[in-house]
């Protein structure tokens, strides 16, 4: 019996400590990730208009038969998705970010040297 409580809470803590990453976002800590599970992919969302990043921004990343994961830009404009797993091809995922009273003008992507170094991404947005 103890021997079972015991699996259930290590199965329900680990669950928990790996909810931030498997909702991508912020919260994935730098350095977490299994560089066999690919690249984490972070970066900005800037107002082209002052080059200023916007704090709160939509940021969506689409991969596989549909499969979209949301997360927004923290306090200095930026934002964070852990890796997406060994089954997915970087190349394959969309990074898009959008915002109220803005509309999208570019995303640049920068990879790693590595293809297991993370991906920067730049979203541009311009008031309407």
């Amino acid at each position: 019996m103890l021997r079972s409580l015991a699996r259930a809470s290590l199965v329900c803590c680990t669950i928990l400590s790996l909810a931030p990453a498997l909702a991508g976002g912020d919260d994935v800590e730098p350095g977490l990730e299994d560089p066999a599970d690919g690249p984490p992919f972070f970066g900005d969302v800037l107002n082209i208009k002052g080059r200023k990043t916007l704090v709160d921004a939509l940021v969506r990343a689409e991969f596989g038969k549909g499969q979209v994961i949301l997360t927004r830009t923290d306090p200095e404009g930026k934002f964070r998705f852990g890796a997406f797993g060994r089954t997915v091809d970087p190349n394959s995922i969309k990074i898009s970010c959008a915002m109220k009273g803005f509309k999208a003008v570019d995303t640049i992507r920068t990879p790693g040297r590595r293809d297991e170094d993370p991906i920067e991404v730049q979203c541009l947005l311009e008031p309407e």
